[in-house]
């Protein structure tokens, strides 16, 4: 299914779809305010693993997951306060920051490890998807592992087009690079990808 979303005035009947899709555990394309991602609900564990099998991404790779908003970030994960204020400084910029998980997230979101990639896209499309469904959703690029990133729907391969179950279009992305990735879990705050 496709759907086009103005990104300005976004139509509340068109929302509810994209919302009813995560609720079923379907596998969605979705802009952000860097590239497209490709996702679903964190919880929808075969979805979870067609994402992988999508990209062509190993098991060991984490995925990260977007989150609506830090209230969102705080059931999920063992935020603490000085994490808090720096994500609090950077929630409007392209950034993912790794932080502790709970169990609440799966291991095979995480690879296993006991951190998650978290991100709150500067979206507003992406941020009422993921509110009004209530669960954080798998944000990773909607490419296959190891190409471009795309910044447009056009820009995606048919390959993976042709395995989702909707593609939400909005537009060009804002940004068009990949976040920066920022692990907050030692002492140090570590930049891990600029």
């Amino acid at each position: 299914m496709y759907i086009r979303i103005d990104p300005d005035e976004p139509e509340r009947d068109k929302i509810s779809e994209g919302v009813e899709a995560i609720k079923n555990g379907r596998v969605l394309i979705y802009p952000t305010d860097t590239v497209y991602g490709i996702g679903c609900d964190i919880h929808a564990l075969e979805s979870v693993k067609k994402i992988f099998k999508i990209k062509r991404r190993s098991f060991k790779n984490p995925l990260s997951v977007a989150f609506s908003d830090l209230d969102m970030v705080r059931r999920f994960t063992g935020l603490n306060e000085r994490q808090e204020r720096f994500i609090k400084g950077h929630v409007e910029e392209p950034y993912t920051f790794i932080l502790p998980k709970t169990p609440k997230i799966p291991d095979i979101v995480s690879a296993g490890l006991n951190t998650v990639g978290v991100r709150i896209p500067n979206h507003l499309i992406t941020r009422k998807l993921i509110k009004l469904s209530d669960t954080p959703i798998i944000t990773t690029s909607a490419n296959i592992s190891g190409e471009k990133a795309p910044v447009s729907v056009t820009g995606i391969n048919d390959e993976i087009k042709d395995k989702v179950d909707m593609i939400i279009d909005s537009g060009a992305c804002r940004l068009g690079v990949p976040s920066r990735i920022v692990d907050l879990t030692g002492e140090m705050y570590k930049v891990l990808r600029k």
